[in-house]
């Protein structure tokens, strides 16, 4: 794989994920898939997976840390790169979408948790 397609392309920096726990249904699917998130940010975030999700899949999230639990944020998957035990994918968050539900509330809590992750971040640094 050459080396440019690992590069960084996010415009937004994103947050490294103690404690987040994660769930992926793809759309149309009944099946769950859990996650372990690597990093994350309002608007999108990076999943370890054990099944590949495929370029440009709709997707649902489910995410908890604490007393912040956010249930089905739509996501598309933007790449998903095979790795030795798994797969990483990198997903974006499209809480505008007309599927997601409570849009207003939902952002909310993205950014909460976000600004959770900053905080983390910079009292670690």
């Amino acid at each position: 794989m050459p080396y440019f397609a690992l590069a960084e392309r996010r415009l937004k920096t994103r947050y490294p994920t103690d404690g987040l726990v994660v769930s992926v249904r793809k759309k149309g699917g009944l099946l769950h898939l859990k996650g372990l998130a690597t990093d994350f940010n309002r608007h999108g975030i990076a999943l370890l997976l054990n099944q590949a999700l495929g370029k440009d899949s709709k997707v649902f999230i489910s995410l908890g840390l604490g007393e912040i639990q956010i249930h089905n944020v739509v996501g598309i998957v933007h790449n998903c790169v095979a790795l030795k035990d798994g797969y990483r994918c990198g997903i974006q968050f499209r809480t505008a979408s007309n599927q997601q539900t409570e849009q207003t509330q939902t952002n909310q809590c993205l950014q909460k948790l976000e600004e959770q992750f900053i905080a983390a971040a910079s009292a670690a640094s």
